[in-house]
């Protein structure tokens, strides 16, 4: 951290054409970087598993009104006792895991590869890059990137957010190196700092997390996904920049795993002795929606 300078704003300015993927794998191309996850990559991730160890990296989805409507229907069918439940999700957002879809976010009114935002999203649905191209799910090798763990504090700090030098770090210290096509893991420490921090608010309060030029990082390792528990820094401390490292949608084409729990799998890493895994996720199949609730796997 302490030699690291943040690029300056002209430097961002240039982010969206040096680091664009719009046109790579065609025009048409609705995919994105998910497109690197080759069939011969998933095949070399599934050698990864070796004992047969699965991790969750999914977040609990409980009982939480701000989140959601939760309503039990207790109901007796003759002999037999039966309930139901419904869930209202809203699940973009810093409480439930998901994968985002690349209508999510879009830049200059265009999403990724250059069709309107204001055209293509409607009440019926998304008419490009909604969630539904990711049905079959991202399967490929994951590493863990664990950054908290470096971090005095134990957790990424307001003011003080993840760097490129730092995922570099991370990667050393854990033995791996990133590849085209992988998904990496970040874990940020977001469990602890909101322990630490018991009236922080998402949305109000200044958020923790990747700087903005994580995104370089993204474009040189052409990793497939992030996987990650703080997501953004904010504020994002650059002038007509109001979404940071989300920007890897509309600008990488980037699939982002969003809310995920590293943690259970920081402990699995240093149980298993090795920081690589096989990485699957998988949303539901919500047709034509800017993303999903998924369920995240890593299997050793």
């Amino acid at each position: 951290m302490a030699d690291w300078t943040p690029p300056a704003q002209g430097r961002v300015e240039g982010y969206f054409k040096e680091l664009n993927n719009w046109g790579r794998w065609g025009d048409g191309d609705q995919v994105g970087t998910v497109n690197l996850i080759t069939a011969a990559r998933r095949a070399r991730a599934q050698a990864l598993v070796r004992t047969g160890r699965t991790v969750s990296l999914a977040r609990d989805i409980g009982p939480q009104p701000a989140l959601m409507y939760h309503v039990t229907f207790p109901s007796k069918r003759e002999r037999n006792d039966v309930v139901l439940d419904r869930f209202d999700l809203v699940y973009h957002g810093f409480s439930i895991t998901h994968i985002d879809a690349l209508c999510h976010v879009a830049w200059d009114g265009s999403l990724y590869n250059g069709r309107p935002f204001a055209e293509s999203l409607t009440a019926a649905g998304a008419t490009w890059c909604p969630i539904d191209p990711l049905f079959d799910g991202i399967t490929t090798r994951g590493v863990l990137l664990d950054v908290a763990a470096a971090r005095p504090e134990g957790f990424v700090t307001v003011g003080k957010p993840v760097t490129p030098k730092e995922l570099d770090a991370a990667a050393a210290r854990a033995g791996v190196k990133v590849e085209p096509g992988d998904v990496v893991v970040v874990r940020s420490g977001d469990e602890a700092f909101r322990r630490a921090h018991p009236d922080w608010v998402p949305r109000v309060s200044p958020h923790p997390g990747l700087h903005l030029s994580c995104l370089e990082w993204f474009r040189e390792k052409d990793i497939a996904a992030i996987s990650w528990d703080m997501m953004d820094e904010r504020p994002i401390g650059y002038a007509g920049f109001g979404m940071g490292v989300h920007l890897a949608i509309p600008f990488l084409g980037l699939a982002l795993v969003d809310n995920t729990n590293p943690e259970r799998l920081a402990r699995a890493c240093a149980e298993e002795g090795r920081y690589e895994f096989m990485f699957t996720a998988t949303p539901i199949r919500l047709v034509g929606s800017t993303g999903a609730p998924a369920h995240p796997l890593a299997i050793f």
